[in-house]
């Protein structure tokens, strides 16, 4: 059986990867440290959803031990070299980076890097990044292209990912390891993080809670459906060398707009509560997808009325236990 490792797999992108691989025939090792980033309830619901199939396999693992990481790479390459490992473990936010840098360094620099050097040392020969829009910074252009600014970070979170970028590039380069590195923009859907906007709104809006909305709604993000997200990470490993690829939609909407479609779903009006812009926020975010359409034959095959639309349904199928979730 061919084998694949995922890391970060208890996390929302991280699941629906192992879903999709186990579901290709895969026997999938999922490594995750289970951190309390946030409400770590969805973070376990999700483990022992994917436990039900014989073909995952679940490490509790922080990627900056390398030691335990080296030991449960050594133990699931044995017999066989995995295809790849996929490395989608990170602390993420923005907002959050703010708080504890060192903790970002940690996981999203020395984290990588562990996983790099046990890639070469246990013969694996493909590596895939997740990355981030945000290492655009506050960009003006009308569509992020990997020609555009991303040497000026306006966030902790954006450096340390674009810190792993460069660090990954090297390493390639140093011990002829195939890298992809994939900038994810604003990643939603069913089974989502309870501390991203879609998440909030839909939840806010059923549980009557005050919806904090920093700025005036007109910032625009390029949200992209997991399902999108995770048929690119998929078709990454084909690839050979470095690349830096834009996973997005290629659609920015607002968030009034994300708002909008809130109520339209849950035929209830959202209750606003207007806050000053944070200063780590970018106003826009928008992906050129040209070189991922070329190289993948990717392109995203959900737009943002249906993806909401997916994603208000698993909430109220899930209504019961997501009620304890802390957003």
């Amino acid at each position: 059986m061919k084998k694949i490792i995922i890391t970060g797999a208890a996390g929302f992108i991280g699941f629906h990867t192992a879903k999709l691989y186990i579901n290709k025939g895969y026997f999938v090792l999922g490594i995750d440290n289970l951190n309390d980033s946030y409400d770590s309830k969805i973070k376990k619901f999700r483990i022992k959803e994917l436990q039900k199939f014989e073909s995952f396999l679940f490490k509790k693992v922080d990627i900056s031990n390398k030691d335990k990481l080296s030991k449960e790479l050594a133990a699931f390459s044995k017999d066989s070299i995995p295809k790849a490992i996929i490395n989608l473990a990170a602390r993420t936010g923005v907002r959050k980076s703010t708080e504890n840098p060192n903790v970002y360094y940690m996981t999203n620099v020395i984290g990588a890097l562990n996983i790099a050097e046990l890639a070469d040392k246990y013969k694996i020969k493909n590596l895939i990044h997740a990355s981030t829009s945000s290492v655009y910074g506050d960009s003006k252009e009308k569509k992020f292209t990997l020609n555009s600014e991303t040497s000026k970070p306006i966030s902790n979170y954006a450096a340390s990912k674009k810190s792993s970028e460069v660090l990954l590039y090297a390493f390639s380069r140093l011990n002829n390891i195939n890298v992809t590195v994939l900038r994810f923009f604003t990643v939603y859907g069913p089974m989502g993080r309870p501390d991203m906007s879609p998440f909030i709104f839909i939840e806010s809006n059923i549980r009557r809670k005050k919806i904090s909305l920093f700025g005036n709604g007109l910032q625009k993000r390029d949200f992209t459906y997991v399902d999108d997200i995770v048929s690119g990470i998929f078709k990454s490993t084909k690839l050979k060398g470095f690349n830096i690829l834009n996973l997005g939609n290629n659609n920015p909407i607002s968030i009034q707009y994300l708002l909008s479609l809130v109520e339209k779903n849950t035929k209830k009006k959202n209750i606003i509560k207007e806050k000053s812009p944070l200063p780590e926020d970018v106003f826009y975010t928008s992906a050129d997808i040209s070189k991922t359409k070329k190289l993948l034959n990717w392109s995203p095959t959900t737009n943002i009325s249906e993806g909401i639309k997916k994603t208000y349904n698993w909430h109220i199928e899930n209504i019961k236990w997501i009620k304890n979730i802390k957003i």
